[in-house]
């Protein structure tokens, strides 16, 4: 190699270094994921060897001029190819009406990063946090830093992380999931793997080009009109929640209720060609009669918040059962909490 082609293979490799590692010389660009080119996987593990895996398409991130790397994570853009699968992840395990995404941050080691400049491929002691369902923990995980070229780099998992349920708060929402497959043992964690590709300079307008056109899908997907079957599956996971809340003895609403409530709004204005019925119920304590007047109660305040949120009155109808419906026995606390719910069912 000539000694000009020698300084400036040198120069581009030092370029490409300083900027992961956060020595970035004068000029010098952020980095931005590559959405498309990038791959984010969680796989779980039911009834002792099923293993089932969801791709996280939307994806987001980048890094900074001074090291400060972070990706968001779409969680309602998880896709295992299995519908019903996929809203029992957001209702049930994610809670993704109250927390849409998960958000990883690192500040990135620039005396390490700088083993770019004599090699392709290092092994980086990745140190991180992830904010996941309203909780922040610390991980650590080996990956691979690979250089494309001077332009990019991929962020590579060496292995699978992996992440407990209990470590986030998401032990309740594996015992949903596991109700709703019949009583199926589910693994209280998962395992992440991860393929991550990060570009500048001039690809960085291809690259937000990108970005544009993937939010543009996204609010399509989001408001397209889904069939009544689709329509059907929202609603009969959204019943098993049990994330709509009462004042106590009361039918008013509490606050707590608006997320999953305005995701009922927006399912219901997704399938208009539908009516819909909303059905409350309670446990057994108290009379039958003043529990069928809570629940009958507590179904019309829900119909009044969906008729304000945007929902046709017209398309909607109520009823209360009180505690002649249970799907549990009133013999426990827990098992009463899952008598005193809301249902959702269309009617063609």
């Amino acid at each position: 190699m000539s000694m000009n082609l020698r300084l400036i293979a040198t120069r581009a490799a030092t370029a490409l270094a300083f900027v992961c590692a956060g020595i970035a010389p004068a000029g010098a660009q952020d980095w931005l994921l590559n959405a498309g080119a990038s791959h984010f996987y969680m796989q779980t593990a039911k009834a002792g060897k099923i293993i089932e895996t969801h791709q996280f398409t939307g994806l987001d991130g980048g890094i900074s001029k001074d090291g400060q790397a972070s990706v968001k994570i779409d969680l309602t853009s998880v896709a295992s190819g299995v519908d019903v699968r996929d809203v029992r992840m957001r209702f049930l395990l994610f809670e993704a009406y109250k927390f849409p995404s998960a958000e990883i941050s690192a500040s990135l080691d620039m005396s390490k990063l700088q083993e770019l400049l004599a090699a392709t491929r290092i092994t980086y002691p990745l140190k991180f946090t992830l904010r996941l369902h309203g909780l922040t923990g610390e991980i650590e995980a080996p990956v691979y830093v690979t250089r494309i070229s001077d332009k990019s780099v991929a962020v590579t998992a060496v292995k699978p992380v992996i992440i407990g349920a209990d470590s986030f708060g998401l032990t309740e929402g594996i015992a949903k999931l596991s109700e709703a497959v019949n009583g199926t043992p589910i693994v209280a964690a998962a395992s992440f793997t991860f393929d991550l590709v990060f570009e500048t300079g001039d690809r960085l307008p291809v690259v937000q080009a990108a970005q544009e056109e993937a939010a543009k899908r996204k609010q399509q997907e989001e408001t397209r009109a889904i069939t009544a079957e689709e329509c059907q599956t929202r609603f009969s996971v959204i019943s098993t929640t049990g994330a709509i809340y009462f004042k106590r003895g009361s039918a008013e609403l509490d606050v707590a209720s608006a997320p999953l409530l305005t995701s009922v709004g927006d399912i219901a204005n997704r399938c208009p060609s539908v009516r819909i019925e909303v059905t409350g119920h309670t446990d057994s304590r108290g009379s039958a009669e003043a529990n069928r007047q809570l629940s009958e109660q507590r179904a019309r305040s829900v119909v009044q918040f969906l008729v304000q949120h945007g929902v046709a009155a017209a398309r909607i109808d109520s009823a209360g059962y009180g505690d002649a419906r249970p799907v549990a026995p009133n013999d426990t606390e827990a098992n009463r909490a899952k008598n005193r719910r809301i249902e959702f069912r269309i009617v063609i």
